[in-house]
């Protein structure tokens, strides 16, 4: 091509261009885009929202109104089953247009011709989007979660059982809810953020979700009796038996689940008056003395015998140091501030349940479960005594406040023992296995004796009214007898007292702890 042809080609292809730019130009200055409009072009939006052909104080309205909207619009917080309403704002939620509107405005109305010709062009192609600054204050978004939300937390709730005239009643279990507030948090901040419309809107609060371990159906399994045991307390002191009671009355209702362990000290409270004990005998360091609960132990140990019956698993359990009379020897359980206690397990599948009753003379305990022993299946327990342990000399304790003819018993002679406990197992009436129980170790501890040692008579000083009735001064020659208490002096002389001693059977020695027993 020649130089020329390229030149004519060159300026035909400006003079199109310049055609095209021209009618463009027509087309803008016939839309009234080229004049100074006071309002804002079409296709511009703020947030979502239209404001072309708006004035700049329509605009700021339109925008107003709709940021009121979003700031107040309705948020349902779903928790669970329960649901809590409110507005964006008390969630934190805020939005502000600035200088938006302002920018919207001058769109298209700034620069040359050519700048605002360019400017306008884009516009028609595509939307001018300008973005509405919305935030969430995440300080006032926890707080209102953590005052308003949390309060629907609730814990899985086991089946419980009642037992009414005699026939169990099982409760509803109840599943646990737990709010997790910093998942919550991310998932409301985000709708917040994210939904413009400025439509109510709702939210689903994240949960951790706990199912109740033991529901009715399995809790109802338990309606059988497994075992019970009966002990006597009518020789009990008031005391004694108060203490009897009250300690019955706290394991009474008590619901042990599989696996679980269950322990009498923990149970039956700290022995004090305020939980309702009262001071009564008990073993301490082989003396019977006065202790606040004495007499719980006849509690833990007719427990003991109606675990054992029920043969659940024993995970703790000490025999007193002397013997008790209201059981034979093996098969009590004693108890002793935190350093003795009677703890058993529930090794079934279904949970067990302990009665008891505390009646003014008779203490029962019954647990029921579910049964799954066979019926041609017995159990009896029966001690083994190893060794008999005699009780020894008389102690004898001297008084110095009482006269020398005083003399007297203070305590029992206890026959001590080695003893164990076994389960005979019969099948069809048949002794099939024996299985040890435990192994018992009581102490012997001899009769205590206290006599009397007064130094001093009395009567020796005479009274003042003694000096002033000569006739009563020949009457403390009869006041001059202890040559006469001296006489049952012999009594010190071990020999009588010691026949009794000797008696092997344990039922003497018993007796008197028969009519207070004592408890560790």
């Amino acid at each position: 091509m020649t130089k020329k042809n390229k030149k004519l080609s060159a300026l035909f292809i400006v003079g199109c261009l310049g055609i095209i730019v021209v009618a463009g130009v027509i087309a803008f200055v016939a839309a009234g885009g080229m004049k100074d409009s006071n309002e804002i072009v079409d296709g511009v939006k703020i947030g979502g929202m239209e404001v072309g052909g708006l004035t700049e104080e329509e605009a700021e309205q339109k925008v107003g109104e709709y940021m009121d909207k979003l700031r107040n619009r309705q948020v349902t917080i779903n928790i669970g089953e329960e649901q809590l309403e409110t507005t964006a704002s008390l969630l934190g939620y805020s939005c502000d247009a600035e200088d938006t509107v302002e920018k919207a405005y001058k769109l298209g109305k700034s620069g040359n011709f050519l700048s605002r010709f360019a400017a306008m062009g884009k516009i028609e192609k595509k939307d001018k989007e300008f973005p509405l600054e919305s935030k969430v204050d995440e300080t006032i978004l926890r707080s209102f979660i953590e005052e308003n939300c949390t309060k629907y937390d609730v814990k899985a709730k086991n089946s419980k059982l009642k037992l009414v005239n005699g026939k169990f009643k099982a409760t509803n279990s109840r599943t646990g809810l737990e709010l997790q507030l910093e998942d919550t948090i991310t998932v409301i901040k985000g709708a917040l953020l994210k939904d413009l419309s400025g439509d109510n809107m709702d939210v689903t609060a994240v949960v951790k979700v706990t199912k109740a371990k033991y529901t009715k159906e399995q809790v109802q399994k338990c309606k059988d009796l497994l075992g019970s045991y009966s002990t006597s307390y009518a020789t009990s002191t008031a005391a004694r038996a108060t203490n009897v009671r009250v300690a019955a009355n706290y394991i009474n209702g008590t619901i042990i689940y599989p696996g679980k362990t269950f322990s009498v000290v923990k149970t039956i409270k700290d022995r004090t008056v305020e939980n309702g004990y009262q001071s009564a005998a008990e073993y301490s360091s082989g003396k019977v003395v006065e202790g606040i609960g004495g007499g719980v132990c006849q509690v833990s140990t007719t427990l003991y015998n109606a675990v054992i019956n029920a043969e659940l698993e024993i995970v703790e359990r000490s025999p007193h140091s002397m013997v008790v009379a209201y059981v034979d020897v093996s098969r009590d359980a004693a108890i002793a501030g935190d350093y003795k206690d009677f703890k058993f397990k529930n090794n079934t599948e279904v949970p067990v349940y302990i009665a008891a009753t505390a009646d003014g003379s008779t203490l029962s305990f019954r647990i029921y479960g579910e049964e799954t022993r066979p019926e041609n299946r017995k159990i009896k327990f029966k001690p083994e005594i190893l060794e008999t342990i005699q009780p020894g000399e008389p102690k004898i304790e001297e008084d110095p406040s009482k006269p020398a003819s005083y003399r007297a018993v203070t305590q029992s002679a206890h026959v001590g023992y080695k003893a164990n406990l076994w389960k005979i197992i019969y099948v069809d009436n048949v002794e099939t296995e024996r299985v040890q129980v435990n192994s018992s170790v009581y102490s012997a501890e001899p009769q205590h004796i206290t006599v009397g040692k007064q130094t001093t008579t009395p009567t020796t000083a005479p009274s003042p009214s003694a000096s002033a009735n000569p006739k009563n001064t020949a009457k403390p020659k009869a006041s001059k007898r202890p040559k006469e208490t001296k006489r049952p002096q012999v009594t010190k002389a071990p020999k009588p007292t010691k026949k009794p001693e000797v008696t092997k059977a344990p039922q003497p020695t018993q007796k008197p702890v028969e009519t207070e027993p004592p408890a560790e």
